[in-house]
């Protein structure tokens, strides 16, 4: 069972620097939590990625 805890962390840790989020903190929550952390994971992700497509949005007014 702790196996289960310790590939969460390894893998949602992978995740995390692959989409360029906080390493040690997202490997720990998956250390910690297990499996569980990885909808938080997606969540966090998703805002992350709205906030950096909003910043980059081109607005214009005519």
């Amino acid at each position: 069972m702790a196996l289960v805890w310790v590939a969460s962390g390894l893998l949602i840790g992978n995740s995390a620097f692959y989409q360029g989020l906080a390493v040690k903190r997202w490997a720990c929550a998956g250390f910690i939590l297990g499996p569980a952390a990885y909808p938080l994971f997606n969540a966090h992700k998703r805002i992350a990625q709205g906030k950096l497509d909003a910043s980059q949005a081109v607005v214009s007014k005519f």
